[in-house]
Formats: C-alpha cells, structure tokens, sequence
C-alpha cells in the first residue's frame, strides 16, 4: 500500500472518532531552499481572524521531480516535539490528494488552479486573500494546542522551498 494512503487512512479514520476542530494561524513563513529557493511567498496575517493574504510563487512547474515532505511538531514544555505526521510524497500527490483537499477548500479568492489542474503545479504567481484555517474537514488526530506544519518542497535530496504553519488547534465550540 502507498506510504501516502496509509497516512490518509489514518487520518480518515482518526477523523470518525472525536469531536470537530477550530484553528487560529498564529504564524505563516516560507523558508528559503538549501542552495537555491524554487519556491517562495510573500504573506501577512490580517486582523482578529488571522487571515491569510499574500503572494506564492513557484519559480518553476512543481512536478514529479519533486517530493513533498510534510512534518508536523507540537510545542509542549516549552520545545518543539515531533508530531504524528511524517510524510513523504511526490508533488502530484500533494497538490492532488493533500492540499487540494485539506486546504484549497478554505480559499474563497485565489487564482490558484482546481485540483484538477494542480499536477503539475505550473510557475507563477498565485494570490490569497482573506483565507482562513477552518478544519471542519479534518481528522481530529491533531494535539490540541500549538502545532507546527513543516511542509518543504525537495529536489534531489535539497529543500528548495515550502511553507512553516503554526496554529492553535481547539475542540469547535458548540
């Protein structure tokens, strides 16, 4: 079985058991690459709500040359720990069965293609406004609390770019 449908039905069936979630972005960054950065970002969070807005530029077609290593931390006693989520997975997959999914959704105003389109994801410029992290679809197999999502965009064995989320993960008030 794929590395990455393992993870997904973990998280599929996580999601079955447990109560909704309710995150706030407290931070947004791209990191540059190791020798060269191919992908990079211009973001700011925006008022109370912590909406994301900005710019993301893949600076060349993210194809099957590149893998997508997705890590997740949680701050706990002061220290980054490492979390339950350690993937990695082609670009295709990613965009496809990863981001389009968990994340596309939340996007109401952007110019970034349907999942459909995402494979490869082509060079460019890509806006966001106003996107906001609303989990309803995800699995509740996230630690309350403050959570790192490392993602990175990797081509021969160096990063050359992706993207460090943090949010504070709650239980959705009801």
């Amino acid at each position: 079985m794929p590395r990455w449908l393992q993870g997904f039905l973990i998280l599929a069936v996580s999601g079955c058991w447990g109560k909704s979630l309710e995150a706030r972005m407290e931070s947004f960054s791209c990191p540059k690459g190791e020798e060269e950065t191919l992908f990079s970002c211009e973001t700011r969070l925006i008022g109370r709500d912590r909406l994301l807005n900005g710019t993301f530029t893949p600076h060349v077609d993210l194809d099957e040359s590149f893998e997508v290593w997705i890590n997740t931390l949680q701050f706990k006693n002061g220290d980054w720990v490492q979390g339950n989520i350690k993937l990695r997975l082609k670009a295709c997959e990613f965009f496809t069965k990863f981001f389009g999914i968990y994340f596309l959704t939340m996007i109401k105003d952007t110019n970034i293609p349907p999942v459909e389109e995402m494979c490869p994801f082509k060079k460019g410029v890509y806006y966001i406004r106003n996107g906001k992290m609303e989990p309803e679809n995800w699995p509740t197999l996230f630690y309350h609390g403050l959570n790192k999502f490392n993602i990175d965009f990797v081509r021969d064995g160096k990063m050359t770019g992706g993207f460090r989320i943090v949010l504070d993960i709650s239980e959705a008030a009801r």
